[in-house]
């Protein structure tokens, strides 16, 4: 058990970070969207009722809680498990509650799409302003933190390389790590190009505001694919040194640091009394 002390109050942190404080952070700043902003004087900002918003905020907030306390439990029964057998914790472990963490989140994140396309369905203005200036990858991230994002994938494909006597197929662990990379990040360089060159899915935004919302995406994707890299590296540097009994907590300080560069930015940057809410607001 003393082999895994360090693991109960990274996953304790876990557990707080994305079933509690972030799911608080988020209500809080709905919530106070719905007391400022009433649908009243700001009917562009509402497709339906502020109560039918308000209730799935509420339900949101409960689906957090209970995972919470799943986590919480969960934390005990691996306690009991460590102190009566010995060996390391499966790394899994901590994965599989995260997607369980996350699920609240991405139903949130795929109703706000669905809100974006009600949004612009109801929007029957015929006249509308188009954006003059143009938009490029490097009015968003420096060339010298994607260039180290470029530099940390390429050492992390030559270290396993390096690690597996240099060679590459099917049954390596070089090819596995290798294609995780190349997949995640054309995810994520989709992603970027969508939200720079894509269309416009909130159509009253203020144009001040989307390049905000686009330069917090650009770059906590691009530091997501340095985390990876980095995550990847250590692993296979803990896999060599059969250090296997960090795997956990290392997968768990790694999810929380996904969570803390994306959501988290998102949260940081995007403050409410920095939104233009006017666009929303009822025409004279």
């Amino acid at each position: 058990m003393t082999d895994n002390i360090l693991f109960y109050p990274v996953f304790l942190c876990q557990i707080f970070l994305i079933s509690f404080y972030y799911p608080k952070e988020i209500f809080n700043r709905l919530d106070e969207v719905f007391n400022k902003y009433p649908s009243d004087e700001y009917p562009r900002l509402y497709v339906k009722s502020q109560e039918s918003y308000k209730k799935q905020l509420q339900k949101f907030k409960v689906v957090n809680y209970f995972i919470l306390i799943v986590g919480s439990l969960l934390l005990v029964t691996i306690g009991i498990g460590d102190y009566l057998t010995e060996g390391s914790i499966d790394q899994n472990i901590p994965f599989l509650y995260f997607i369980i963490q996350v699920l609240p989140l991405m139903i949130l994140e795929y109703s706000g799409f669905t809100y974006f396309k009600l949004m612009r369905k109801a929007d029957l203005r015929t006249t509308r302003r188009a954006e003059l200036n143009p938009r490029r990858l490097f009015n968003f991230i420096s060339p010298v933190v994607l260039g180290f994002a470029i530099f940390l994938i390429i050492s992390c494909f030559l270290i396993f390389y390096s690690m597996h006597q240099f060679q590459f197929h099917p049954n390596n662990a070089t090819f596995v790590i290798t294609i995780t990379l190349v997949l995640s990040n054309i995810l994520y360089g989709g992603v970027i190009y969508w939200n720079i060159y894509g269309k416009k899915i909130n159509p009253y935004q203020a144009s001040k505001d989307r390049m905000n919302h686009i330069e917090v995406t650009v770059k906590s994707l691009v530091f997501m694919s340095i985390a990876a890299s980095v995550f990847l590296i250590i692993n296979g540097i803990v896999e060599n040194y059969h250090l296997e009994y960090l795997e956990s907590t290392i997968m768990s300080i790694y999810l929380q640091l996904i969570i803390f560069i994306g959501l988290g930015a998102v949260l940081r940057s995007l403050r409410l009394e920095n939104i233009d809410f006017e666009v929303y607001r009822n025409n004279k």
